[in-house]
């Protein structure tokens, strides 16, 4: 019943932001056109804009939970233009045949073939980016969710737990009164720091930078208006692989594959220097072999994203230099940046190491028995941070 009503409630809250929208555009139309209100004029606005809303729902709520997964690839290479190729057809039936053939059109307006397609093409795309927005956000929310469930779960079984000995303390002697009274501390506190230690890394694994995702999303709608198909496809599959690791279930894990770590390291540059047209010098290389190791997710891509964010990176004779290596189960990652001789009130002076010491507890958590180090060297000039790990040791 509960579930009935929230969903009710989403399913209104929906409506209103669409009504609000179509009403909108119709103040607007009537603004700078000087149309009067009339059936034909409020027909042409909701026969408009219902394209526009079946295609963001056909994307967000059929194509990509269905279909956006490596199994289903074919047939989300194949669905993905056939919804949009339907959209422009509707677009287009609907300026040369229905409004004309109702008396729906606007009054000397002429409809003109290539102008109507490129309204298609540029409408359509932003509503597909916006489902792509939606999509991936109602995933991460929806993670959070049951990642705070599970904690609560765990919670109520500690405290069960904790309640069963109670009421068996109760029972005994004093000095087990004692006894039980300094367990059940201990315990407490043992649960607070495991929620602790579960919150942070619940928080430091979602540090996708939002910045990241809002200005690659932009990139995606540049390169459907201004290049070629091919262009805009591959920059839309290496976006859907990241976000496809990033917010997958091994995420979850304490560990994850090194070599995973890397790839997903690698589509980040790639799309990071295509957003910025391919001014961002960054010199990257990797020696060995990392398939056979693991390591804590999100720690070198935070090292890099810290790095891109607050030092200088469109000097071509002084690069950011990322180094990874894997010597004998010795593995080294070394990111070293120039600093920003002319520092905005955001960025700071070069890399600030903002995110060390949180980075350092999630490894202390993991790798109890150490084997590992996280140094940073702040220079005249650059910034250097270098991470290590001895997997003879961890």
């Amino acid at each position: 019943m509960l579930k009935r009503i929230v969903l009710d409630k989403i399913v209104q809250i929906h409506a209103i932001i669409w009504i609000i929208y179509t009403l909108y555009y119709g103040i607007l139309l009537q603004y700078f056109y000087g149309i009067k209100i009339s059936p034909a004029f409020t027909g042409q606005i909701i026969f408009h804009k219902s394209g526009d809303i079946l295609l963001f729902y056909a994307i967000a709520l059929w194509i990509l939970p269905k279909y956006f997964s490596w199994k289903k690839a074919h047939i989300f290479i194949f669905a993905f233009p056939f919804i949009f190729s339907c959209y422009v057809a509707y677009f287009y039936l609907n300026e040369f045949y229905l409004f004309k053939f109702f008396k729906l059109a606007l009054p000397n307006d002429e409809p003109v073939f290539n102008q109507i397609i490129a309204q298609a093409f540029v409408g359509g795309s932003n509503f597909i980016i916006f489902a792509l927005g939606y999509y991936f956000s109602q995933k991460v929310i929806q993670q959070q969710k049951e990642i705070a469930q599970r904690d609560i779960a765990i919670a109520q079984k500690d405290t069960e737990i904790a309640n069963q000995k109670a009421i068996v303390a109760e029972q005994q002697i004093v000095l087990i009164k004692k006894e039980k009274e300094l367990a059940e501390e201990r315990e407490k506190n043992a649960i607070l720091a495991k929620e602790k230690a579960q919150a942070e890394m619940a928080f430091l694994r979602a540090q996708i930078n939002p910045h990241f995702l809002y200005n690659t999303l932009n990139l995606i709608h540049s390169k459907i208006i201004t290049s070629t198909k091919e262009i805009a496809s591959g920059v839309i599959v290496d976006f859907s692989e990241m976000m496809q690791y990033a917010t997958g279930a091994k995420m979850q894990e304490d560990t994850v594959d090194l070599g995973g770590e890397l790839k997903f390291l690698k589509l980040y540059l790639k799309l990071f220097k295509a957003r910025n047209q391919q001014s961002a010098q960054i010199d990257f290389e990797e020696e060995g072999y990392f398939g056979s190791h693991r390591i804590v997710p999100m720690v070198i891509i935070t090292m890099v994203e810290n790095a891109l964010k607050h030092g200088l990176i469109d000097d071509p004779k002084n690069p950011v230099i990322i180094r990874a290596s894997m010597i004998d189960d010795f593995f080294v990652f070394m990111v070293r940046n120039p600093k920003n001789p002319y520092p905005d009130d955001l960025s700071g002076k070069g890399n600030t190491g903002v995110g060390i010491p949180n980075i350092i507890k999630r490894l202390n958590a993991v790798y109890k028995k150490g084997g590992f180090t996280l140094e940073s060297e702040d220079l005249k000039d650059d910034y250097i941070v270098t991470f290590t790990i001895n997997y003879k040791i961890t």
